[in-house]
């Protein structure tokens, strides 16, 4: 499929006219103070957010693997009608 100039032209022309809108809208979202403030904002929010999550595993993860560990104990002794040793 050979293309005249003048087609080659004419895409070249779109493609420019396309690449000129998209530069606009990235100047506005990059020029825009306000949006960069919110975005910046939510970000540390967020991180705060992540960090208080992680600290409450971090605290609760050793205890909830003991009292899973001991149901998980519970629940593999009821096959023997067992649950508590009596002579202890």
């Amino acid at each position: 499929m050979a293309c005249t100039l003048d087609e080659i032209k004419e895409i070249l022309l779109v493609l420019n006219k396309n690449i000129e809108k998209m530069n606009y809208k990235l100047d506005i979202l990059c020029n825009n103070s306000k949006l960069n403030e919110e975005v910046f904002s939510e970000c540390k929010k967020m991180g705060s957010h992540i960090d208080f999550i992680e600290s409450v595993y971090d605290n609760m993860k050793h205890p909830l693997n003991y009292l899973c560990g001991t149901i998980n104990t519970i629940s593999n002794n009821s096959n023997n009608k067992t649950i508590c040793n009596e002579s202890a």
